[in-house]
């Protein structure tokens, strides 16, 4: 996993390689961005280049035994620390929420010994956000003194809900999300996926390769189906099948079921705003039913659309008062 096989946050990768090929890498690192966006696969880039045995331009050949050992998390000098409850090797009945300070303790005692057996120690703690107290403020201390062969590389979606202490210690490198050609792009090497599903993926993705992985599309698609045709019966003013639909989204669904449709509503007059400005296919997240959405702008103007996502957003501000989701639902489709 060396630099070259990650995407994105090109940026940082250059600052990382020369930081290695100058022998200038800091002790304590805080990766801090977005969820998904591969801040560990970067900390996992950064132990292979410090230990690689064909180390060329700051980068690892990851083909050597050491890039080999500690992709498979095998090398001897890098550990990652994970709260108990994420983390396989801990028994069930005794798992946390969080980091606990015996975790830490044990990692700052191994983090005082020289490399076991690479030229560099890396100790990498995911989801430092769930630091309990006492183990950020045991913490300190390595940060503060760390050996000359340790690295310590803290990993976080809130860097300010860490103590202010521990980021003043660290060099922060700021991921940005992904971007949805970048996305795209490594979504496209795996040959089992259908073009239009990648491209639909990346999209919803919000910049995070995790989130696209993860994404149920034909869930997506079925929900999908319902606002679509929500909307072509507003278009053909259709009361019937507009109160149909309000009936469904009020009483099938619970509350969070119905604000996931209410969202997903939100991306398709989106795009529907947008084919309407003519603007590039970037900009359009549902590609794969450009058609039936095409077809549904020839029935619609710039200012319907703008009045209805204005009114869909109110009632999304207005769901905690518990108003009657149908009759909201068929006041916005009807009018």
């Amino acid at each position: 996993m060396p630099f070259s096989s990650l995407i994105g946050n090109d940026r940082i990768k250059k600052v990382l390689q020369r930081a290695v090929s100058e022998d200038r890498v800091r002790q304590s690192l805080l990766m801090a961005g977005p969820r998904g966006v591969g801040k560990y696969q970067f900390a996992i880039a950064l132990a292979q280049a410090l230990n690689c045995e064909a180390l060329k331009d700051g980068d690892a050949c990851g083909i050597c035994i050491p890039c080999r050992r500690i992709e498979r998390r095998e090398h001897g000098d890098v550990r990652t620390l994970l709260r108990e409850s994420q983390d396989p090797s801990v028994k069930k009945d005794s798992k946390s929420r969080f980091i606990r300070i015996e975790q830490v303790r044990d990692m700052t005692q191994h983090a005082q010994f020289r490399p076991y057996e690479g030229r560099r120690r890396v100790f990498i703690i995911d989801e430092a956000e769930w630091l309990q107290q006492q183990a950020a403020n045991a913490l300190l201390k390595t940060l503060e003194e760390p050996p000359d062969t340790t690295l310590m590389i803290l990993i976080t979606s809130k860097p300010y809900s860490l103590l202010e202490t521990i980021r003043s210690r660290c060099l922060m490198l700021i991921f940005a999300p992904l971007k949805a050609d970048e996305i795209e792009e490594y979504l496209r090497a795996d040959k089992k996926l259908a073009e239009d599903d990648l491209r639909l993926r990346a999209r919803l993705a919000r910049g995070s390769l995790g989130h696209a992985l993860e994404i149920d599309l034909t869930q997506y698609r079925d929900k999908r189906d319902r606002m679509l045709e929500a909307i072509e019966a507003t278009i053909r003013s259709d009361v019937p099948s507009i109160v149909k639909e309000s009936e469904y989204l009020a009483k099938k669904l619970d509350r969070d079921e119905f604000e996931d449709h209410l969202d997903m509503l939100l991306i398709l007059l989106s795009d529907i705003f947008h084919l309407k400005l003519e603007t590039t296919d970037h900009a359009i997240t549902n590609t794969d039913v450009a058609e039936r959405l095409e077809r549904i702008c020839a029935g619609t103007t710039i200012e319907g659309v703008t009045q209805l996502v204005d009114r869909v957003e109110e009632l999304i501000r207005a769901l905690p008062r518990n108003l009657n989701r149908q009759i909201a639902m068929d006041a916005i489709l009807i009018t």
